[in-house]
């Protein structure tokens, strides 16, 4: 998993700032332009191109900065490094220490600390400190943009110019190449497929390279035909059916309420308990007050006292270039004002005084 993170002049972060994860579920919490992406990005990068390297076991310093360097501006989607550090704030010198730890790398072994400056593209990326041991577990990024309806496209693409494409989502449809059959899961991910299959209507299959809606009884149903709130929810559950999505894994979610109904968020944040429970890194952003709020409410079930939790406040002081301001605890309650959801607080309180006037 990813254990600590220090960023310094990265994006919207120009100052110094400290993020520790933990095991279980980690949610970042914040307004547009806040952060969120970039942050969730990042670890992305960092986790993703640890388990890549997992299958070298004398790595070549130079090969190394190399691939991170192309790894950032994939996931990022960006021309060159200049655009990733903070000089828009003050800071054009970008500065990362992570850590990661897993199965086979104890706490330490797995440092990773690299840095980059503005206007230094060519040879610009030194990295400090190499993992001596790296992570050997699936990193996937579910991001907004949908993937199962486009998968097609996407693969004839990608096969032939991957670095047209959106790392992640490319990343996201290698993953989804790997067949469900003779896969074996665990007693705790086939409670969590059952939740989200339930939320969906059915399972998700794959026939001849494309994707479709299997429901009882019907016709299977092309995924570019199914609810958009659904698409994401049904490549979960293929990854947990051909056992990406497992005990060790790293699982990013960009706003996982996106297009779904709050009925169906009791459920969604189940899921997230039970993949915690199984052994899942979750890392997920969301501005979602309803979906905070049931967060909240579950993990002060007893049941499930087990599960980690951490809170990660992002917000934007307005009329200044100082950058995000962090804020963190394993509470809501610990963030202090955010923002974004001050503005659902008080359009509810408007709307209940409306009523009472009524």
């Amino acid at each position: 998993m990813i254990h600590d993170l220090l960023v310094s002049g990265v994006t919207v972060f120009p100052g110094q700032e400290h993020f520790e994860f933990v095991p279980g579920i980690n949610v970042v919490v914040g307004g547009n332009d806040s952060g969120k992406s970039h942050l969730l990005k990042l670890c992305y990068t960092v986790a993703r191109w640890s388990a890549d390297g997992g299958r070298k076991s004398l790595p070549d310093k130079w090969a190394e900065e190399q691939r991170l360097r192309k790894d950032l501006m994939r996931v990022f989607t960006a021309r060159g490094l200049s655009g990733l550090t903070a000089q828009n704030r003050g800071n054009s010198h970008a500065r990362i220490e992570a850590s990661l730890e897993g199965e086979g790398v104890p706490e330490g072994l797995g440092n990773l600390v690299f840095e980059f400056q503005a206007g230094h593209e060519e040879e610009g990326l030194i990295i400090d400190e190499l993992p001596k041991r790296f992570l050997n577990v699936p990193v996937v990024f579910l991001a907004a943009r949908e993937i199962l309806a486009i998968y097609p496209s996407f693969v004839q693409v990608g096969s032939r110019f991957p670095e047209l494409l959106d790392g992640p989502c490319w990343d996201l449809c290698k993953w989804l190449d790997g067949e469900v059959e003779g896969v074996k899961m665990s007693t705790g991910a086939e409670r969590v497929l059952a939740r989200i299959e339930k939320i969906i209507g059915g399972r998700v299959i794959k026939k001849d390279g494309r994707f479709f809606l299997q429901r009882p009884g019907a016709c299977p149903i092309e995924m570019s035909l199914v609810a958009e709130g659904f698409k994401r929810l049904g490549t979960l559950s293929y990854l947990l059916r051909n056992g990406t999505v497992k005990k060790g894994s790293i699982l990013f979610w960009d706003e996982p309420e996106m297009n779904l109904n709050a009925s169906h968020l009791p459920t969604l944040v189940k899921s997230l308990m039970g993949l915690a429970k199984m052994g899942v890194q979750v890392i997920l952003s969301s501005h979602s007050l309803f979906l905070l709020r049931e967060l909240v409410i579950q993990l002060s079930e007893v049941k499930n006292d087990d599960v980690c939790r951490r809170f990660f406040g992002l917000s934007v002081p307005k009329g200044t270039r100082a950058g995000v301001r962090v804020s963190f605890g394993d509470s809501l309650d610990d963030l202090g004002t955010i923002e974004s959801l001050e503005a659902e607080i008080e359009q509810a309180d408007r709307y209940l005084k409306l009523q009472d006037e009524l």
